[in-house]
């Protein structure tokens, strides 16, 4: 299924009401493990060739596979979190270490984007294998990045341009309503973005069931 397709697909009513109820509590603490859960579920359904967006039945194993896939974001972010903390003490802490602050804070946002290209395929390993460890294989993951990378690349730049879109759109809207259609919307593009990267996960030598066509 190719993504036009696809999209048509997510918007039959009986597959709107599961990606817009992520969408919903998408921003919410605690409960965006709900919604994180059920995309990695929506991901590994769909690398075994699966049809249709996965049920929100099971709610605590979803609570507890987002939780767990939060953590493998936070372990692959922990550089980039570290420069935004020592950036911001040191722009806290005087005038003159508020220069080195800024040029490190500078240093995480590159760093976050390096390394936060890495986890779409990441998450596709933990989500098949369940396994932290191999989900940190930055050497293995790398090497099936380099057998699809102009169109991983391709769409991890369409990611972050759509979801930078909405934020300087969407989100201005007054009151709640903005804040409410940028949280569905955003991860509307993480859904339609699960379906591509499967599509590509499939195609490398991470994955259990190898497919050779294109995306």
């Amino acid at each position: 299924m190719d993504i036009i397709p696809f999209i048509q697909f997510t918007f039959n009513t009986r597959f709107i009401t599961r990606w817009v109820s992520g969408g919903i509590i998408f921003f919410i603490p605690f409960l965006d493990f709900f919604s994180i859960g059920y995309l990695s579920r929506a991901l590994r359904t769909m690398m075994t060739g699966g049809m249709g967006l996965p049920t929100w039945d099971r709610k605590g194993e979803l609570w507890i596979e987002g939780l767990k896939q939060v953590f493998v974001f936070i372990l692959y972010e922990a550089v980039p979190f570290f420069l935004f903390s020592f950036g911001f003490f040191l722009k806290a802490l005087h005038r003159f270490t508020a220069f080195f602050g800024n040029i490190i804070t500078y240093l995480g946002f590159i760093a976050m984007l390096i390394f936060s290209f890495f986890i779409p395929f990441a998450f596709a390993v933990f989500a098949q294998e369940m396994d932290f460890k191999k989900a940190l294989e930055f050497e293995r993951i790398w090497r099936a990045i380099k057998e699809v990378l102009i169109p991983y690349a391709l769409g991890y730049i369409v990611i972050l341009v759509l979801i930078g879109l909405l934020y300087i759109t969407v989100l201005k809207i007054p009151y709640f309503l903005g804040f409410f259609l940028f949280s569905i919307l955003t991860y509307y593009v993480l859904l339609i973005g699960t379906f591509y990267y499967a599509q590509l996960f499939v195609k490398t030598s991470l994955s259990s069931v190898r497919i050779t066509d294109a995306v």
